[in-house]
């Protein structure tokens, strides 16, 4: 099987474990991961994330909770067919975006070479060592190329429910992998520290 039919299998496969899910339990685990990742990301951090979808772990109070607290927050959108992010001042400002995803708004700063701290990756599904599998657009794998040229100290931590950690994802050369993944249950092999 090619490389790319085992990715959509897999994606198709976990797509239906996070259908199994109910909203009571994703709910719990999203809360559970954000007081668990909250104690990981240090005050006054530059935090690239995203803006949950419902088939994600729902990070929002966590983002909430980084901006009470004065960290930085930067959401992606989609612009031109390209991600960027742009810093969220108010989460009341942010709109839907191409891919019907609330995103901060144009007139937003946008995030400048290098900066950021700490990135928050969504993705399809996650192994343990650090392999991440996104929606198929490979918009997050350019960026995180990008973003380590520009800044080889940004820590990227990928996000997953626990149904979405996996054995094995499988990969391509221009897949790249992220430094931890943060669950429910905390930090998973994480291959530098937060």
């Amino acid at each position: 099987m090619h490389v790319s039919d085992e990715k959509e299998s897999l994606r198709h496969s976990v797509q239906e474990r996070i259908a199994h899910l109910s909203e009571k339990e994703k709910s719990a685990e999203g809360r559970t991961l954000c007081r668990h990742l909250l104690t990981h990301i240090p005050k006054g951090s530059t935090v690239c994330a995203y803006y949950p979808m419902k088939s994600e772990a729902d990070i929002h109070l966590l983002l909430e909770e980084l901006l009470l607290r004065g960290d930085t927050v930067f959401l992606p959108c989609f612009e031109n067919s390209t991600l960027i992010f742009r810093q969220v001042l108010d989460f009341d400002h942010l709109r839907k975006g191409a891919l019907g995803v609330l995103e901060p708004t144009q007139d937003e700063p946008v995030l400048t070479s290098g900066e950021g701290d700490i990135v928050l990756v969504p993705g399809r599904a996650f192994d343990r060592t650090g392999n991440r599998m996104g929606r198929g657009n490979g918009g997050y794998d350019k960026w995180i190329r990008k973003q380590r040229k520009m800044n080889p100290e940004t820590l990227f931590v990928g996000i997953a429910l626990e149904c979405q950690l996996v054995g094995s994802v499988p990969t391509e050369p221009h897949d790249e992998p992220i430094d931890a993944i943060a669950t429910a249950r905390g930090l998973v092999d994480a291959v530098k520290e937060i």
